[in-house]
């Protein structure tokens, strides 16, 4: 656990931004889909990767930055903001002083984003990550909410992109068959999904990530968020030629496969 220093409340820095950080956010307006699950898996496998790694909270409950607060000293550092506590122009500071490095930057939303607050998360995105369980209401709220992302102006003008992850998996299910429909309907990429299992309760509890883990036992695992990062920094790599990452062992995995 991290006691010498307080990610959220790093040292004034006087900072001239470089290259721009790439910005990826995790949203979905129904809550209890893994939001947080996927952020911190997405900044343990950024900070794993080598990319200087940021995680901002916009969530009132405060999950993520309370995972990176149990962060052990010697795991990759993650830069942490805590937004839902500060006002707009507080936040914007915080923002500038992100230090200068960082690459990556990884955002929780909280449950009903709408209107305003999604137009603004949308329009700071590069790339949109949208969790979804194997069930009906799940189904029809995340195609509700597909909708009003592709309603938003600044994702159809500026070309942004999305990726929905199936979450809590069972394989050989009726809905596991449904949800695939669903990704077939919307022609959503299928690039991988996450099992069901309590590895990941397991490493959130002590401000860890599948990419934290070097057992044989998270091999599977962390060949799951190999894909799903070798495919974000895909989607990048027309605008930021220095944006793609060495594949770790990675090998393609879709929802119908056996899992």
């Amino acid at each position: 656990m991290n006691t010498a220093k307080d990610p959220f409340n790093p040292s004034p820095l006087r900072v001239i931004k470089t290259d721009r950080p790439r910005y990826i956010v995790v949203a979905n307006a129904k809550g209890g889909c893994g939001k947080t699950t996927l952020t911190t898996n997405l900044a343990s496998y950024y900070a794993n990767s080598g990319r200087p790694t940021a995680l901002i909270d916009y969530d009132v409950q405060g999950s993520s930055a309370y995972w990176l607060q149990q962060r052990p000293e010697n795991k990759p550092t993650i830069t942490g903001v805590s937004a839902h506590s500060q006002d707009s122009r507080k936040l914007r500071n915080w923002m500038m002083r992100l230090p200068r490095d960082i690459s990556r930057v990884i955002v929780d939303t909280p449950a009903g984003l709408g209107g305003t607050d999604l137009y603004d998360r949308v329009r700071e995105a590069d790339l949109l990550v949208l969790p979804i369980l194997p069930s009906p209401i799940d189904i029809h709220a995340a195609a509700r909410f597909i909708h009003d992302i592709h309603m938003t102006g600044c994702f159809r003008n500026e070309g942004k992109k999305l990726l929905v992850i199936a979450n809590r998996i069972h394989s050989n299910t009726l809905m596991f068959d449904k949800l695939n429909r669903f990704f077939i309907q919307l022609d959503l990429p299928r690039v991988a999904c996450i099992r069901d299992t309590q590895m990941y309760p397991q490493t959130m509890e002590h401000g860890l990530g599948i990419s934290d883990l070097t057992s044989q036992k998270a091999n599977r695992e962390r060949r799951r968020w190999n894909q799903i990062g070798d495919w974000i920094e895909r989607q990048f790599v027309e605008t930021d030629s220095d944006a793609s990452l060495p594949s770790q062992d990675s090998e393609s995995i879709h929802p119908e496969q056996r899992l």
